[in-house]
């Protein structure tokens, strides 16, 4: 039986990386010698004079380097290893919307009534979203991570950065429960 599976796009786990390479120069920079951020104090200021950083500079000095290398093992782990944000196959669907560090919760087939996709207006803002209607909603968090409840039943997951389109996966996630409901039918005695 065919899996769906979808991670998030590559291109913003990369650019995170970068992010976090960009903060983590920065803070050695200041917490060694201090050369490029006089270089740019120059070019701005005109000065010659090199400043002198104060304590409060070199916490937020070390902060930047903690963040930084946060975000590049980060971005790294999840450009080797992506997290599935959604994930299908016989037994169920697994969505990952307890946290970035909890495991995917799985939904049986049977407890799935309804997967569709949809282009909201939030505000002006177009957003593409997975709607999945379930019939036990204590399954999943209250409070869901980059989704939210939009009916008792129904939850919207957004599809932001998504390294598949959301209508091409709503629609093979309803052909592999349709596939899923015909086997356990066909099985009674399984």
């Amino acid at each position: 039986m065919k899996r769906v599976e979808v991670v998030r796009s590559a291109l913003r786990v990369w650019l995170l990386s970068l992010a976090g390479i960009v903060f983590a120069l920065m803070g050695l920079d200041v917490l060694s010698s201090g050369r490029f951020v006089s270089a740019f104090g120059k070019l701005i200021y005109g000065t010659e004079q090199i400043p002198t950083f104060e304590p409060r500079d070199r916490i937020f000095a070390l902060l930047a380097v903690v963040g930084g290398l946060v975000l590049i093992v980060w971005g790294l782990r999840d450009l080797v290893a992506p997290r599935k944000l959604v994930s299908a196959g016989e037994d169920g669907l697994r969505l990952a919307v307890g946290g970035p560090l909890a495991k995917a919760t799985l939904i049986p087939w049977s407890e799935v009534t309804d997967i569709s996709s949809e282009v909201i207006d939030d505000d002006g803002q177009l957003i593409r979203a997975l709607l999945v209607q379930v019939e036990d909603p204590s399954r999943l968090p209250s409070d869901p991570w980059s989704a939210r409840w939009v009916g008792s039943h129904t939850l919207m997951i957004e599809a932001i950065n998504w390294s598949r389109p959301v209508e091409g996966v709503a629609t093979d996630l309803l052909t592999l429960r349709e596939a899923a409901t015909v086997h356990d039918e066909a099985m009674p005695w399984e």
